[in-house]
């Protein structure tokens, strides 16, 4: 039971202080669950995070399902859910029709502007924290490649973005496993 009661707490803790969506609530999940609660280590996150990001859909509550279900079951994972989007839930629902009716408000439409640049540093962040666990110094080339690879041809050749993570995922099963 203080295992569920924690994973809620810890993830409603991501729900409440993370805005911008998912991606900025990568870095808080990572504090949480790496840093805070020791759940899990970098590396772990950082596979699970690759797993999440390969899937269709918001990449938090992807993360708090398997963080959840890793650390305590079925529950664990329920319990997770709820805490990420519990908060957003509530202040939607309560929120929506005051948005609507100031966001025409300069003050409110440069809160909305100046939270953009905070949620790309804290992307940042999270990865320089996580290069140096996640890749060994022997196997740093390949995902370089894949990045490069991956890059161009989504930026420059404009190839779909399924296609470039459906060949990442083939590719670094074969060449990193």
């Amino acid at each position: 039971m203080g295992q569920w009661w924690a994973l809620f707490a810890g993830f409603f803790e991501v729900g409440i202080l993370g805005f911008g969506g998912g991606p900025g609530s990568i870095s808080l999940i990572q504090v949480v669950t790496v840093d805070e609660y020791h759940w899990l280590t970098n590396p772990q996150f950082a596979e699970i995070l690759a797993i999440g990001n390969a899937l269709p859909g918001p990449i938090a509550t992807k993360l708090a399902a398997a963080i959840g279900y890793q650390v305590a079951g079925p529950v664990g994972a329920l319990a997770a859910l709820v805490g990420v989007i519990g908060p957003s839930l509530v202040l939607m629902l309560g929120l929506y029709q005051v948005l609507m009716i100031y966001r025409s408000n300069p003050y409110v439409a440069g809160l909305i502007r100046g939270v953009k640049p905070i949620v790309i540093v804290l992307l940042v962040i999270l990865i320089i924290d996580l290069v140096p666990t996640t890749f060994p110094r022997q196997q740093f080339v390949v995902p370089t490649v894949f990045f490069v690879a991956g890059f161009a041809l989504l930026y420059w050749l404009k190839v779909p973005a399924v296609w470039v993570i459906v060949a990442s995922m083939a590719g670094g099963a074969w060449f990193l496993r």
